[in-house]
Parts: structure tokens; sequence; C-alpha cells
């Protein structure tokens, strides 16, 4: 049944319950009470018999039978809350199975569906079914890659946070290894489709998560397997007790105090609860026997990019190397010959420009060096941006080095072949991320960082 339709019988029932006792006492209030019971209970009735089918003795039926028996003994008012908790219930389950389908579907909205193959030389885009392994996709600035595959020919600047974690795009050239889902940032790729579809690296973490949902919460578990047992032992008591007693209100009363709406309805709620208030908090809880377990975590592994992180590189450091340039005059000329530039990282060190109060103008002639970095004209002046391949000179690196080895991407800044400069950027750290981590430390729970970023990157952020 589709969610609206699920909530509407509880809400109509509820709505029911709400008329009966609103109403004065009579055969109107009773209608109402009866009503609410029929409206909450036929769907239970439906799956008791469809369990019936397959020989299998659901808390569906003692659901319905508790319920029937209620109103042979005229008390209404038991037969409606029986199947309007356990219409709840059921609901409630739904919601928090709908819940933690979210994450899936945001994956597999990330899954690309068509692709640029060429053939005969020709680019012609087709469905991603439509490929074969060893077709040559075309991949410009902008588009997402939609097969793991190898690089034939080009150059670009790939983000591949989903995939490997890596807050830097990285650089791919010929022979390198890309995965569908990414994002090509700057630059144009021919690649080898070696995976396609199912057989992708996102295909197979879209099919983990959907195996993690289908898990159950060992109480939810233990409940099923609990209600095997106890819906014909409480049925089978009842008509015992008829038999003996002869008193068949006595046995229509052992059903409907036995039926175990409360217990039934209990774990869902507060699965929901939890994983609801998680989920306010910012925190994703992907079923209910994850939130069970996490009752007894002693360990927690976190995803750095996004996580530890804010997930974009940010402009962190400006060094001059020729004192007749300050530290904006570097800024300044490294950002205005990035504004020609289509390098994710240029963006970073714009906005670090512009957030200093700095102007920026663009530049109109610029020439972008693949894999090295930029050149362009500034006031007359050849501005350089990248590494020392760009530079007549090559500088002293020492501070290059210092500054890749704290986990920065650094670059110089040279003026008609001299370094005059160095900018560097990275992946800064979230504010609140280091009293996160001692918050945790605190209760005892150590954390372990888990990251496809460079191991210099890595071992910054941890320390």
């Amino acid at each position: 049944m589709k969610t609206w339709k699920t909530w509407g019988i509880v809400a109509v029932s509820g709505l029911l319950i709400i008329l009966s006792w609103l109403t004065p006492a009579g055969w109107l209030s009773d209608g109402f009470m009866i009503a609410a019971a029929v409206v909450a209970g036929w769907q239970i009735a439906v799956s008791a018999v469809q369990a019936l089918r397959i020989r299998m003795i659901s808390i569906d039926l003692l659901v319905i039978v508790a319920a029937i028996g209620a109103l042979f003994i005229n008390n209404y008012w038991e037969s409606a809350a029986v199947t309007f908790l356990f219409a709840l219930g059921k609901a409630l389950e739904k919601a928090t199975m709908n819940r933690t389908r979210q994450a899936l579907s945001d994956l597999v909205d990330a899954a690309p569906e068509t692709a640029t193959v060429l053939r005969d030389g020709e680019p012609e885009t087709v469905e991603i079914w439509e490929l074969v392994p060893g077709d040559v996709v075309l991949v410009k600035n902008g588009e997402q890659i939609p097969v793991d595959g190898r690089v034939l020919s080009g150059h670009g600047g790939v983000d591949e946070a989903t995939i490997t974690g890596e807050s830097v795009p990285a650089e791919k050239a010929a022979d390198s290894e890309v995965f569908a889902g990414t994002w090509l940032r700057s630059g144009v790729l021919r690649i080898e489709a070696i995976g396609i579809g199912s057989d992708s690296t996102l295909a197979k973490i879209i099919h983990r998560v959907e195996d993690a949902q289908d898990d159950k919460a060992k109480t939810q578990t233990f409940l099923e397997k609990f209600s095997k047992y106890y819906t014909p032992g409480v049925m089978v008591a009842a008509l015992a007790v008829g038999l003996i007693t002869l008193n068949v209100e006595l046995a229509l009363t052992l059903l409907v105090i036995a039926c175990p709406g409360a217990l039934v309805i209990s774990i869902p709620v507060s699965i929901v609860a939890g994983i609801g208030r998680s989920a306010k908090d910012g925190v994703l809880i992907k079923g209910g026997e994850y939130l069970e377990t996490s009752a007894k975590v002693d360990t927690v592994v976190v995803d750095k990019t996004g996580t530890l992180t804010n997930g974009r590189p940010e402009l962190t450091n400006v060094d001059v190397l020729d004192p007749a340039y300050s530290d904006d005059e570097v800024l300044t000329l490294a950002a205005r010959a990035e504004t020609a530039s289509e390098h994710p990282l240029a963006e970073a060190i714009i906005q670090g420009a512009e957030n200093k109060g700095l102007t920026v103008a663009m530049v109109e002639k610029a020439e972008p060096v693949a894999g090295r970095g930029i050149r362009a004209d500034v006031d007359g002046a050849t501005v350089a941006v990248g590494s020392a391949d760009l530079l007549d000179h090559t500088p002293d690196n020492t501070r290059i080095l210092e500054l890749n080895d704290q986990g920065r991407t650094a670059m110089y800044v040279g003026v008609n072949g001299r370094a005059i400069g160095i900018v560097a950027v990275a992946d800064t750290i979230r504010d609140d991320a280091p009293a996160a981590i001692r918050s945790l430390h605190d209760k005892g729970i150590r954390v372990v960082m888990a990251t496809g970023d460079a191991q210099r990157v890595a071992r910054n952020v941890a320390a």
C-alpha cells in the first residue's frame, strides 16, 4: 500500500474514535467505534488471510480474531483500540523504511543514465545499457563520468569524493582509472569503458546499501519468531477455556486481553523516534538493527571529506617570496590569473581573495597548461600559477614540500618567469569537528578516520 493510503487509514480510524468519544453514549457512539475498528482492521484482515494461504499463522490473525471477539462481547472500544494501534504500528514501520531508503535514492540519482560514445569517430549519445566493454566514451568539462574505465587520452581534474573521499579533484591523464558517478571538473577525457551499469563501482555501493536496508532489528526479528508460537498458543488457550468453562465471553475476553497491541506498536514507535531524532541532529541511521547496535558501540569510524572537513577546497596560505610584493598583491595576481582557469582549485583562490576584500578583475588573455597550471596576461605582465615547470628559474621548493606535507595543495605564483610567492589550498576542518571528537573520546569511544584521500592529507586532518 502507498504511504498516503496507509496513513489515511490510521487518520480516518483515529477520527472515528474521537467522534465516538465526543458523541453521547448510545447507538451512534457505538457505531463510530465499530466503524473505526472496521477501517483500521480490514487491511490487517487481508494480511492475515494472505498469511493463512501460505500456511502461516501470523500475529495479524490474532489481532483480527481479538477485534471480532471484542465486538461479540460488546467491547467496541477494545476492538477499535487493538486495530488502530496495530495499523499505527504498521504505518510507523513503513515510515521507518521510507526514511532509510532516502540514502539509497540519493545514490541512484547519482548514477548517470546516458553517455556520449564515439562511433566511427563521431560522438553519439546513447543509453548506458547500450554500451559494451571496449566502447570509447567522450566526457567533457562539467559532465558526469558514466562508466568505470581507463583514460585513453586527454587531461582533466575529476571530483571523486563520492567514491574515494578525496577532497581535491584528482588529476587524470592517459592510463588513469576513472569511476562512474564522478564528475569531470576540467578538461576533456576519452575513456575506454570497462565497468558498465551493474558492474560499476557505484552500482556495487548501491547494492551494499540495499542489502543493509533489508536487515531488521533483532527485537523485530524476535517479535516475528515470537508471534509464530504466541498466536496459535493464545488461540488454543482461549478455545480450551471456552470448552472447559462453557463461557464464550470469558474465552473472547482472554483473546482480547492477550492481543499484544502494545508490544506490536512499541518496537516501530521506538525505532521511528530514535531514527527521527537522529535525523534532526544530522545523523542518518539506516534501520532498526543499526539503532539497536549503537548502544554497544565502542569504536566509531568516520569519513573525512564532508564529515570532519567542509568538503570543499579553501585558501589556507599566501607566502611572499619576493619582498617587492605584499601578501595581498601576490594573492590578487594569482586570483586574476585563475579567472581564466576551469580548474576546481581556481575558485578557492578567487574566493579567498574576495573574502579579503581584494578586487579580482578578469583577464582576457590566458593559456592553461595541462597538468601544470595557467599563464595569463595581467596588466602587461605574464603571471603563472602552478608548478615550477611554468617558471624560468627553479626556486627553492622547501616551502612547497612543507605545505604538501601538511596536506595542502601548494602552487607557485610567478611574474615574467620569476617566483614571487606561493598560494596553498586545502579542504579545511569543520569548526565543530574537534569538539565532536573530544566528546566521543570523553565517553570512552575510539574514533577512526577512513578516507580515500592522499596519506599526507589524511594524517594532517587526523592530527
